[in-house]
């Protein structure tokens, strides 16, 4: 087994036998991954074992509620909406787990978040848990719940961006 390294998703990628065992999150591949690109709505970032996709991730801009946010993304009267990066969707296939492919996706995505504010700004990366495993998976990256929904977390540019120079 020779695993990919992350890249674009394009149609020679195979997409159907994907089973990460959350039906929500295998159907958006299925179903919405390659129409979203296409639109311009999602950039749908893969790995994959000889075309087949056995881990991806969809990234988005997106924006947030200040009253949303936690104080450290409100600081410094920001603008209403606040504008943010959305990893929205991230899944591997249940035959692929413990391999440190969700590890990698993750942090592959904080990295393009960081690099895109730098670009167009940015003040948070935003996520959106399917369930509460997702939840919990997310603040064991320092992801924390909105002021008014526990599903969706976040966590503000400047700390990922600092959490990775101390990782690298």
């Amino acid at each position: 087994m020779a695993l990919s390294g992350i890249e674009l998703l394009d149609d020679a990628h195979r997409l159907e036998s994907f089973d990460c065992g959350k039906l929500a999150l295998n159907a958006w591949l299925a179903g919405f991954a390659r129409t979203n690109q296409a639109r311009g709505f999602t950039r749908v970032l893969i790995v994959h074992d000889e075309g087949t996709v056995v881990g991806y991730y969809g990234l988005a801009p997106g924006v947030i509620q200040p009253n949303s946010a936690p104080r450290a993304i409100r600081t410094g009267r920001p603008p209403d909406p606040i504008p943010c990066l959305l990893i929205g969707q991230l899944a591997v296939d249940h035959r692929y787990a413990g391999q440190g492919i969700g590890s990698g996706l993750v942090k592959d995505a904080l990295r393009r978040c960081v690099a895109g504010a730098e670009i167009v700004a940015g003040r948070a990366v935003v996520v959106r848990a399917i369930d509460a495993e997702a939840e919990g998976y997310w603040q064991s990256w320092g992801f924390v719940p909105s002021r008014d929904n526990p599903s969706i977390l976040m966590r503000s540019i400047q700390d990922v961006s600092l959490w990775l120079a101390e990782s690298r």
